[in-house]
């Protein structure tokens, strides 16, 4: 388990430290409007990959972790191919908008609606392969990204090419190449033809996934423009400067949270105490590092301070602790959030996060208000804290429910190759990569109509 934990966490570093690189590149590259054309292109298909993994990778991982290979290939090629369907349908929406449009914008957004199929399809191959056990094919498959990124996207701007259309192909054509690399690994064809059923067959757990990302991404940003709004655009540039110094401990948890997901979701078919010492210790860790990344950034001398932020360092430095606090509180739920994913218990997970979401910006506000920046972060702090009970609560009551199930022998039958992209067969270990086909073997559809998906 340390073992692929580490990949996670070396996996998550490396995207980081490559989207932060390339940031800085293309920002030394171009003009700060053309700069801004790519931020919003960019934003987008985060906006875009949040959307996909919500519909395909979360449920991919929580219904598929460590099942046999004649399991995970069928279904690998299901969600990969759904996501690259949404990649299609958003590519065609980025296409269009950027035809709508003039200048660096309509040219970033136009690059974007060409590569972002396989964009999509590049980080489909990452959840697949961790939840098979392989977070080293996952961290190859983004060290080719940027291997072809970087040179492509430097030998554009020596050429005199630094226009936001050829940058924005230079990484995002990389990445669609690393999606077809990706496809070699796996040894699985993605079947886009099965969208609409994988849609359908994981409904119960995408359509909450999909509706917590939208409360997650949509509490962040108002919470975001409400402290600007009512503190000032200085109160949410101290806040924004403090999470980029606080950034390594939000890359551990995102690390976490790809690796031991799976590993949760091996625990809970056989053990839930187990996965639940495994929750719990993941919990203690996370809010530990939290506490000592914010105690590191506290006192970081002034010098190296200003360096990093310029003149919001001050700021930022004045609201540090409050959003360690935070991360620390987040660190705790992160426990029970992932033992919710691991039992499927997506209702109860979906229903906690509604609730600490308006918690969230409520309480943010309310500091806002009370006494600008600082009182703002401490209310945020506040709002995710005032989630943890909530979080813990909904993970009994899905334990309670998981040991109600297997005392009655509620248990789904669906085990064969055939039910494949529906429900996982008996949990086992991987038996390598002995199959030679690409295509998925054995795959019949018509279960997918029929499936239970209870937990």
């Amino acid at each position: 388990m340390a073992r692929r934990t580490g990949w996670g966490l070396a996996n998550q570093a490396f995207s980081s430290l490559t989207n932060f690189a390339l940031g800085v590149l293309i920002a030394r590259s171009v003009t700060p409007h053309e700069f801004g054309a790519f931020s919003l292109a960019f934003a987008t298909y985060t906006l875009l990959l949040g959307l996909s993994r919500a519909l395909t990778s979360e449920p991919f991982v929580v219904r598929f972790s460590h099942v046999r290979l004649d399991v995970w290939r069928p279904a690998a090629a299901a969600a990969a191919g759904t996501a690259t369907s949404i990649g299609v349908v958003g590519g065609a929406g980025c296409v269009l908008f950027g035809l709508a449009t003039t200048g660096p914008t309509s040219q970033a957004f136009v690059a974007l609606g060409l590569t972002l199929p396989g964009l999509l399809l590049q980080d489909s191959w990452r959840f697949a392969f961790f939840a098979r056990g392989s977070g080293g094919q996952a961290f190859l498959n983004d060290l080719v990204w940027a291997l072809i990124m970087f040179p492509a996207v430097v030998a554009f701007v020596a050429t005199g090419h630094a226009s936001m259309m050829w940058l924005t192909l230079g990484w995002g054509g990389a990445g669609a190449v690393a999606g077809l690399v990706g496809v070699l690994q796996a040894r699985v064809l993605p079947r886009p033809a099965l969208s609409a059923r994988w849609l359908r067959a994981q409904r119960q757990l995408a359509a909450p996934y999909l509706g917590e990302f939208v409360a997650m991404s949509g509490a962040r940003q108002l919470a975001f423009y409400a402290v600007g709004a009512i503190a000032g655009l200085a109160a949410a540039g101290a806040i924004r400067g403090a999470q980029v110094l606080l950034g390594p401990v939000q890359v551990l948890h995102n690390g976490a949270r790809l690796a031991v997901l799976p590993e949760a979701v091996r625990l809970g078919k056989s053990s839930v105490p187990r996965m639940r010492v495994v929750c719990n210790r993941l919990s203690a860790a996370l809010s530990a590092v939290a506490m000592l990344g914010g105690a590191a950034v506290f006192f970081l001398p002034t010098a190296l301070g200003r360096q990093l932020l310029g003149q919001t360092w001050g700021a930022a430095h004045d609201v540090a602790i409050p959003l360690a606090v935070m991360l620390a509180g987040g660190g705790i739920s992160m426990g029970a959030v992932i033992g919710l994913r691991a039992l499927a218990a997506s209702d109860r997970s979906f229903s906690a996060r509604m609730i600490v979401s308006v918690l969230q910006i409520a309480a943010t506000i309310g500091g806002a208000f009370a006494g600008g920046a600082v009182a703002a972060a401490w209310g945020l702090a506040a709002g995710v804290w005032a989630g943890i009970p909530i979080w813990q609560w909904q993970l009994r009551q899905a334990i309670a429910e998981r040991e109600r199930a297997a005392g009655g022998g509620d248990r789904d039958d669906a085990s064969s190759p055939s039910d494949a992209v529906t429900a996982p067969a008996a949990p086992t270990q991987d038996r390598g990569p002995d199959v030679p086909t690409l295509a998925a073997p054995g795959f019949s559809p018509s279960p997918m109509e029929h499936v239970r998906h209870g937990t």
